[in-house]
């Protein structure tokens, strides 16, 4: 059963761009779409991911991230590399489901509707350095899959004990029905040229950190997952950190690093194609695809236009 490839691309702000890739989620298999159904109806998330999408998890192994961090929002830490709320948190507010809770975060967590793996510096493909050495997570991808097949398994061992463990953790039917979102890559990129290799050795790379990606969804398919939300990788060439690393020659008129960004589109597309090969190898799933870069760019590019 196909999903839908969504192509966001809005003038408006950012909580319209968020109505837009919310209506393009895909149940049963089917293409949703507002006029047909009224509500997405998952009753739990799971997300993994990077610093786009972590509500907590580097915070919990690593300590809290400082100001601005949570800011504007939520006036404290909140385990976010934003001042304010992220993507998942928006996504999760529009299915009527609570903020997500870190898989790491053992305090006041509640894993009824889902869980978060994503930490802040995460790569698809392992990393064979420390955060303190790179600044990029030990918790991989791959990493996060193991977390979520122990999650799954102990959970459901917990809740069986009932009382409070039962308002705390996942239902059974919950794993099968939940949405399974995913927002990675963009470090992977940005790791191969911090180890000094040039675009084409970066370019070379993006097939095995594809295959490795295709095998954690497929492995996460097998646990009983069958609806999938895959953000594809921003714009990563007008971040503060790359810019510093490209020469204003390059430079676009959004004012971001052409080679960079021209290196996500290539990822992009690539990732593409790697949703297309899970339709057809997991026939009984709804795959989406979300083009975040295009709506990312946008705002970036307009960002008088949309209020910054």
């Amino acid at each position: 059963m196909e999903g839908s490839f969504v192509n966001p691309y809005s003038s408006a702000a950012f909580s319209f761009f968020l109505s837009i890739i919310i209506a393009g989620a895909t149940t049963s298999g089917s293409s949703y779409s507002a006029a047909s159904t009224p509500t997405c109806d998952f009753p739990a998330i799971f997300n993994f991911g990077d610093s786009n999408s972590d509500t907590g998890g580097l915070s919990a192994a690593f300590g809290q991230a400082g100001p601005p961090a949570g800011e504007t929002f939520f006036h404290h830490p909140a385990g976010r590399y934003s001042d304010g709320r992220l993507v998942i948190d928006f996504i999760a507010q529009e299915l009527g489901l609570p903020y997500l809770s870190a898989f790491l975060d053992a305090i006041g967590s509640n894993f009824t509707h889902g869980a978060n793996f994503a930490t802040a510096g995460s790569t698809i493909r392992p990393q064979n350095t420390t955060l303190h050495q790179s600044g990029f997570s030990p918790i991989s991808l791959n990493v996060q899959g193991y977390q979520f097949h122990d999650f799954l398994n102990r959970s459901q061992l917990v809740r069986s004990r009932g009382g409070v463990y039962e308002k705390l953790l996942p239902k059974p039917t919950s794993f099968a029905g939940a949405l399974y979102t995913f927002d990675i890559g963009q470090n992977d990129l940005t790791a191969a040229y911090f180890l000094n290799m040039t675009t084409p050795q970066v370019v070379a790379v993006i097939p095995d950190v594809l295959s490795q990606f295709k095998a954690v969804v497929k492995a996460i398919h097998d646990q009983g997952g069958r609806h999938f939300w895959i953000h594809n990788t921003g714009p990563f060439g007008c971040l503060a950190y790359v810019l510093a690393r490209v020469p204003t020659a390059q430079f676009d008129e959004a004012g971001c690093g052409v080679p960079f960004n021209r290196v996500a589109r290539i990822f992009n597309r690539g990732l593409k194609k790697t949703v297309g090969q899970l339709r057809k190898e997991l026939p009984l799933a709804a795959v989406t695809y979300v083009d975040v870069y295009k709506v990312k760019y946008e705002l970036i590019r307009h960002a008088k236009l949309h209020g910054a």
